[in-house]
């Protein structure tokens, strides 16, 4: 919610957190406004991922520390407890790993796409300048023809 502030010169709102941003901001400002938007919606989809894997984790522990009856139950907990953070652990190194192929992949693709740019542009120029050279001879045959 956005609300005048104290000092703020008028036809300001004050964000929670932010900058004053001037009312008419303009398509520059609603860029800016869509930009933070978005990144508040991905740490948001971070944290609640990242709750839903402790979450998880917590569940494996328990249900691997359930196969030993013989446990007592403080036992069962430190064994759930270090399960969970081993799976966590392993989820972390896993999507660390899956960044990183990612990065590699975005920069084998992104050369691989420059090149195909490359070629496409050199292809389109030769083949301008092949049709300008048939064009000039064809009008040469009809200059001769005519002539």
């Amino acid at each position: 919610m956005a609300v005048t502030g104290p000092g703020d010169p008028q036809g300001s709102t004050s964000r929670p957190g932010g900058p004053p941003v001037a009312s008419g901001t303009g398509a520059r400002g609603h860029d800016a406004l869509r930009a933070e938007a978005a990144a508040g919606i991905a740490r948001m989809e971070g944290y609640l991922l990242a709750q839903h894997a402790r979450t998880e984790a917590a569940e494996a522990g328990a249900a691997f520390a359930g196969r030993f009856p013989w446990l007592g139950p403080h036992e069962a907990e430190e064994i759930a407890r270090v399960f969970a953070q081993e799976h966590l652990e392993l989820r972390r190194r896993m999507f660390q790993a899956a960044v990183v192929r990612a990065d590699e992949l975005r920069r084998e693709y992104s050369g691989r796409y420059a090149c195909l740019r490359r070629r496409l542009v050199a292809t389109s120029l030769v083949s301008a300048a092949a049709l300008g050279a048939a064009t000039a001879l064809v009008w040469t045959a009809l200059a001769r023809a005519a002539g």
